[in-house]
């Protein structure tokens, strides 16, 4: 009898192991041809594709048992069709966890393929339909404001400003919850990736949200790599930062600090007379300069240019009216480098006692915000 109770437990214990034993994707693939291959492809540590497994389309259908998942990631499946063929492009991104998947996918449209299954691939559906969805709203008001602004409906471009920063702080919102309401899902780690890379709060509030997930994410390869994106941004002028004074010379020689050019709200603007994204948004920042000054915004430019005939012509041709300066040696402007400026336009704006309020806005982004500060200023 005890030789009976023993092999049942072996037996149940084997059953367990069976089951534990990693997990499947279970696929419907609509417009395939049967032959087709199906590859699962992972990334390694050193950010390289590798592939996993491969199954082939029957009946527009394929089902695929995969290893354990010990450290969660993105995997994505590719298709490869019958020789002869041409191949199928783009692909279907999942997250690689222990629990089975199923996916509908559509051979004319990989991007509208759809993954369920798992508590990780459910978030990041939701993840990205949120985003998706805000997105498309913001080109939405982007686009109606294009409309408006050439009809001069002041009213409609307020609403409009306010809309666009509306959407802004929800999307800033909705990523933040995510992380911290989510510490042991990677999602979490993708969501703080995407407010430290857009700049949306502080590196410190980033840093923050990061210790406290789980040590487990910290080891996976997104995990180390936003590791290394906040030790390399920490130092760095961001959001919620003080800058320090800083002086250079004026097109007529003379040395202006920042501090003799505050106003209420300030915007320091890195730009040069090369930089074609600078001088086309230039006509947008004078158009807010001149509406806004009165009520306490200034503006400091701060020149990467080498040659300082082209950038007082710059100066001239665009209507600068404000104060410029610069130390004329291009990406080495020491201004530009202590603010970890790396690409032009960056703007940084800040208030009467210099701490950085939001960075890097344009178009009606930048004025939405000018008339929220000034508007608080002068209530």
């Amino acid at each position: 009898m005890k030789k009976l109770v023993l092999l049942a437990i072996i037996l149940i214990t084997i059953a367990c192991e069976k089951e534990e034993k990693g997990y499947s994707i279970s696929g419907i693939a609509q417009g395939f041809n049967d032959g087709v291959i199906v590859y699962v492809n992972s990334i390694n540590q050193s950010n390289r594709p590798i592939i996993i497994d491969s199954t082939t389309i029957k009946d527009e259908k394929f089902k695929i048992s995969l290893p354990v998942v010990e450290d969660n990631d993105f995997n994505y499946i590719t298709f490869k069709d019958t020789p002869g063929k041409k191949n199928i492009p783009g692909n279907v991104l999942f997250l690689a966890e222990n629990n089975p998947i199923k996916m509908t996918v559509y051979k004319d449209s990989l991007r509208s393929s759809l993954v369920k299954g798992g508590p990780e691939n459910d978030l990041f559906s939701k993840y990205i339909k949120t985003m998706t969805q805000y997105a498309k709203e913001k080109q939405e008001v982007s686009r109606e404001y294009q409309i408006a602004s050439k009809s001069q409906e002041k009213e409609k471009l307020t609403d409009l400003m306010n809309k666009q920063l509306e959407l802004t702080e929800k999307e800033k919102t909705f990523r933040t919850e995510i992380a911290e309401k989510n510490p042991n899902s990677l999602i979490s780690v993708i969501a703080l990736t995407d407010l430290l890379s857009l700049k949306a709060v502080p590196v410190k509030k980033v840093k923050e949200i990061y210790t406290s997930l789980e040590d487990t994410l910290k080891t996976t390869r997104l995990g180390k790599n936003l590791e290394q994106l906040i030790s390399t941004s920490v130092g760095k002028i961001d959001i919620g930062s003080v800058v320090d004074d800083f002086s250079a010379p004026t097109p007529e020689g003379t040395m202006l600090s920042l501090k003799e050019s505050m106003g209420k709200i300030t915007i320091i603007d890195f730009w040069a007379s090369w930089c074609k994204p600078c001088r086309a948004e230039n006509p947008n920042v004078v158009r807010i300069y001149n509406k806004y000054h009165d009520k306490g915004l200034n503006i400091i430019g701060v020149s990467l240019d080498k040659t300082k005939e082209k950038w007082i012509t710059a100066i001239e041709n665009d209507k600068l009216n404000w104060n410029h300066i610069s130390n004329l040696q291009s990406w080495q402007e020491p201004i530009a480098k202590s603010f970890g400026v790396r690409s032009i336009p960056a703007t940084f704006i800040i208030d009467e006692n210099g701490n950085v309020i939001a960075k890097n806005l344009r178009g009606p982004a930048l004025e939405s915000r000018i008339a929220e500060l000034l508007s608080e200023k002068t209530l």
